[in-house]
């Protein structure tokens, strides 16, 4: 047998453990963020905490920091890991994602060494804390958000820590449903260790882990070859998380990505402090979304190991909200990646012109209706509704679907799901209207949800992003719809939290109803340009209507439907017109109110932007990506004129003199 088809045979027997491992997950796990939403992943790692194999359905999220984990959990113990052991982990300062991502690492050993670890990270509904489901959007602590578990070994040369599995079991809601998807882990990790012993004796068991560190090489190997086919520079881009849940004042996030060679370097310096609130995540992240993002734009097809990522170096500040400390909660970890991977997409858009690609829904968009059960305990019901994918160069956004950063994670949970285990009932599950960010290829449409409280009270938290800060479009596209999260009582609409997508325990009454309107995708290239067949289409299937049609794509429809050429040729030039350009003039500093950008602008341009003081702008340059910032009114600025200062003018790709459009964000498209 030659040395290449050893190896692949190698690499794919790995990933069919680790699809095995999948299967087994979602077969005898208990609750149904995991069987129904595939909120897991599983992984092979090496002794020293390389990623060795994934499956292609695996969450980013969970997967890529792992290694991080695993190293923690080496570091440890070090030389005291032994055969019949086990590590549980979910600790974000050392490598975990939020408290509720719980890791099992399953140590392997050949010829009486540590050979590999299986990892499982599974979702649990609940793991403490100060509300049902321990996710909510105005915890000020991690203490809030439920039990901390740093390297800790559970199971000691086959003997089980019975204490240790008491305290964390005994403080968590549901702990029957919490044992049985330990449970499903436990053996979970028992097959993967069997069929990798089998591994062990069908290729040698050296000559197995000489193949893993070949097969890494390789990857390292391709990946230097994608980067050194990328031009050299330093790309710059920024993006906001617009609350932590109780200061008003956004956090940003600022980019510096360097490609020398055959290396990427990711610099966060300048990035906003950690917060009180939910909205930070700790040092595995940053590295996790560059990952993702680097490795989806320019090796997107080749099998995922750690060799893929030995190429990047990233320098995130220590207590910065993306690389975060004691006590910093870190609920909302997936919404920070999230803005992480956005700005990475858009330097790396810079890199990649042609794989530039319109803004997602912005994070897991966690949703937690719960109420007392009649034997004392607490029902929790969790939905993680998806949004609108972006558009790309020639083709449209997904509706309501997952997106290429988030793995085999599904949509929504199916209504027989709901129904048939709480008191609930699904009123409305249907695309939102109108939702796209419109470009010539536009974004996809988010989805509504309607759900009704039956019987009894219960609780709602909520805790998300893109509320306020809507997805952006590139290559002139515009912004998708922003989430939205509201109650419907006695017919009236109902703000659960005076802080948009940030809610803590709002009580709900019987026959209230939790409506959940997700975002869409940002769009890609001038709407104006857009085929008006396809927005015919999208007006016949009820996701646009008539007169969104002829306002954001100037597309005038006939009675029968279709197109009306003539209408259309004599509209979009008057829409184009009534765009609002700027000229550009150099500033010696950019305008920054803390973490806000701010733009000056005379009271003639914000009458005619229809904005007010404090209003979210974007500026739409030669760079994919737009340039945002908050309005501030001057009665000495210069009508049609906006001074940028350096930062502002390269993030736009601009240059003092040229002209570019200025438009107002709308959280809700016209």
């Amino acid at each position: 047998m030659s040395d290449l088809v050893q190896l692949e045979l190698i690499r794919e027997s790995l990933i069919a453990v680790v699809n095995e491992m999948r299967a087994n997950i979602i077969h005898s796990s208990y609750a149904a963020i995991i069987y129904e939403g595939h909120d897991f992943s599983c992984a092979l790692m090496s002794a020293d905490g390389r990623q060795i194999a994934q499956g292609l359905a695996d969450h980013p999220i969970h997967i890529f920091a792992v290694p991080y984990s695993t190293r923690e959990v080496v570091r440890a113990f070090g030389d005291d890991i032994h055969e019949g052991d086990l590590f549980l982990h979910n600790d974000p300062y050392t490598g975990g994602t939020h408290l509720n991502d719980v890791l099992l690492l399953n140590p392997v050993f050949f010829d009486g060494k540590l050979a590999l670890f299986a990892a499982m990270r599974c979702h649990w509904n609940d793991v403490g804390g100060m509300t049902p489901g321990s996710l909510s959007g105005r915890v000020k602590e991690i203490y809030q958000e439920g039990i901390r578990i740093v390297p800790t070994r559970i199971r000691d040369r086959g003997v089980m820590n019975q204490g240790v599995l008491d305290v964390l079991f005994n403080n968590m809601r549901g702990p029957e449903e919490r044992i049985g998807d330990f449970n499903a882990m436990l053996g979970t990790g028992r097959k993967a260790a069997d069929h990798i012993e089998r591994l062990f004796k069908r290729f040698g068991g050296q000559a197995m882990l000489d193949g893993v560190d070949e097969l890494i090489a390789r990857s390292e190997r391709q990946m230097r070859t994608r980067i050194r086919d990328c031009p050299d520079g330093d790309y710059y881009a920024e993006g906001y998380i617009e609350s932590d849940g109780t200061n008003p004042d956004p956090l940003v996030v600022r980019l510096k990505l360097t490609v020398a060679g055959d290396a990427i370097n990711a610099d966060f310096t300048g990035t906003s402090r950690q917060t009180d609130g939910p909205t930070n995540c700790g040092p595995a992240m940053a590295f996790n979304a560059v990952g993702t993002i680097v490795k989806a734009f320019l090796d997107p097809n080749t099998p995922i190991n750690h060799g893929s990522f030995n190429p990047i170096t990233v320098t995130a500040p220590e207590k910065s909200f993306i690389n975060a400390r004691e006590t910093a909660p870190c609920g909302g970890m997936a919404e920070v990646k999230f803005l992480i991977d956005s700005v990475v997409a858009a330097a790396m858009g810079q890199v990649v012109p042609s794989m530039s690609v319109g803004d997602l829904k912005g994070g897991a968009n966690h949703v937690h209706i719960a109420g007392p059960r009649d034997d004392g305990g607490t029902w929790i019901h969790y939905e993680w509704p998806a949004g609108g994918t972006g558009a790309s160069a020639g083709t449209d956004g997904s509706n309501a679907v997952r997106s290429y950063n988030e793995g085999d994670f599904n949509s929504i949970q199916s209504v027989e799901t709901v129904e048939s285990q709480y008191p609930l009932r699904v009123e409305r599950c249907e695309i939102r209207e109108g939702a796209c960010g419109d470009g010539a290829n536009r974004g996809g449409f988010g989805l509504r949800r309607d759900i009704r409280i039956l019987g009894h009270t219960a609780m709602l938290s909520v805790l998300s992003e893109k509320n306020v800060i809507p997805p952006y479009g590139v290559a002139g596209g515009s912004n998708g719809a922003a989430n939205r999260f509201v109650v419907l009582r006695d017919g009236k609409l109902v703000q659960p939290s005076d802080v948009p997508g940030k809610v803590s325990g709002f009580p709900l009454r019987p026959g209230d109803v939790v409506r959940e309107e997700t975002a869409g995708g940002g769009g890609y290239g001038d709407p104006l340009t857009r085929d008006p067949d396809d927005v015919a289409r999208d007006v016949a299937q009820g996701y646009l209507t008539a007169d969104q049609a002829m306002v954001r794509y100037g597309v005038a429809l006939g009675d029968d439907g279709a197109p009306d050429m003539l209408a259309t040729l004599a509209i979009r030039p008057d829409l184009k017109n009534a765009r609002q350009m700027v000229t550009l003039v150099a500033s010696n500093e950019d305008h920054m109110d803390g973490p806000r950008r701010r733009f000056v602008l005379s009271r003639g341009l914000a009458g005619r932007l229809d904005v007010d003081e404090g209003a979210l702008i974007e500026l739409r340059g030669p760079a994919a990506v737009p340039l945002r910032g908050w309005v501030q009114i001057s009665d000495s600025a210069t009508d049609g004129v906006l001074a940028l200062g350096p930062d502002a003018l390269r993030l736009t790709g601009a240059a003092p003199g040229g002209r570019i459009e200025a438009r107002a964000v709308q959280s809700v498209p016209a």
